[in-house]
């Protein structure tokens, strides 16, 4: 099994069905195939049946003998992902739970699942992108013209429009994210999905506020760090400066997979002088007093430390005496 110790919350994203709705079953498979051959709803419903059957690890086996199934699926997956965000959704997460076992990888490359799933990020966010640029000038016309009762409603239209999308969206990319993750563990996968950006995907995530899937996408970076290239192309693409709202998080699980990430980091001489600049030390120091944090951020600390120019900044925090108390406690 693959993409253990990452607690994104996929389990509950997508809930099972309660009593008053469909719920399938594993006799009834050939006629959700038939709903793939309908119109965009049945299609719809369908691949949520299809799901349901795939989130049982039980079914998995027998699932993944069906290439009838996996054809069907897979083929909708190509003709129709741009129509239906659900659909998507659906169907990338069918993948997802086959995904979760390396003795699956094969169907996710034969049906070149992870190449469509990256096509499929990349619309959402220039999506986002297109949305979010409509709404900044929809709330500068308001400002302009503040009076205009139809200029707030078109206004306030978009803006629920965007909030709409994101919600959507945050479960697809999430379940996206993962499945690209789990394929990664091989090198040669990884290396194909960086070529066709996948750091550039990642990094754009950050600005996302949905902390599962923030939880998701610094681990992926924190696998793909630990390569001088990635690393260099993340250092391009501002890693440190937009990590620097997530610290300190309420968000335990959040605040040690960023850390981790910024341990790696840390160990670039430029990144570290670019993580005192950005204004990280005092950050630093206040997590010190976190127990489950304190070795972690004492290992950043050191490597900062091994710098001429940031060592004398020490000076002017509470480290040492931090550091040190624990010492003299034990005396």
């Amino acid at each position: 099994e693959t993409g253990a110790g990452i607690n994104t919350g996929l389990g509950s994203s997508q809930p099972l069905p309660s009593d008053d709705e469909e719920k399938a079953t594993m006799f009834e498979l050939d006629s959700y195939l038939e709903l793939l051959y309908d119109d965009l709803q049945a299609k719809i419903r369908g691949t949520g049946l299809i799901l349901q059957l795939a989130r049982n690890p039980d079914n998995l086996n027998e699932l993944a003998s069906n290439e009838s199934m996996l054809s069907a699926v897979s083929r909708v997956f190509r003709d129709d992902w741009k129509k239906s965000i659900d659909l998507s959704t659906n169907i990338v997460y069918v993948f997802f739970c086959l995904s979760t076992f390396s003795q699956f990888h094969f169907i996710i490359a034969h049906y070149k699942v992870g190449s469509l799933c990256m096509q499929v990020v990349e619309h959402e966010i220039k999506r986002y992108d297109s949305l979010s640029e409509e709404v900044e000038k929809k709330k500068k016309r308001v400002k302009m013209d503040p009076d205009n009762v139809e200029i707030k409603k078109d206004a306030e239209r978009s803006r629920k429009k965007l909030l709409t999308l994101v919600k959507k969206q945050e479960t697809l990319l999430r379940v996206a994210f993962y499945l690209l993750l789990n394929i990664a563990e091989d090198t040669r996968v990884e290396l194909k999905m960086r070529n066709k950006s996948l750091i550039p995907m990642l990094i754009k995530m950050l600005e996302r506020n949905n902390e599962e899937l923030l939880i998701l996408v610094i681990s992926f970076l924190k696998k793909l760090s630990i390569f001088a290239e990635n690393k260099d192309d993340m250092e391009k693409l501002g890693i440190i400066k937009k990590l620097l709202r997530i610290v300190p998080s309420k968000n335990e699980t959040l605040m040690n997979v960023t850390l981790r990430l910024l341990l790696n980091l840390s160990f670039d001489p430029g990144l570290r002088d670019l993580m005192v600049k950005e204004g990280y030390l005092p950050k630093y120091i206040a997590l010190l007093k976190d127990e489950s944090h304190r070795v972690m951020v004492l290992c950043i600390l050191y490597h900062i430390s091994m710098s001429d120019k940031c060592i004398a900044l020490f000076s002017y925090t509470d480290c040492i005496p931090t550091v040190s108390r624990p010492a003299v406690d034990c005396v």
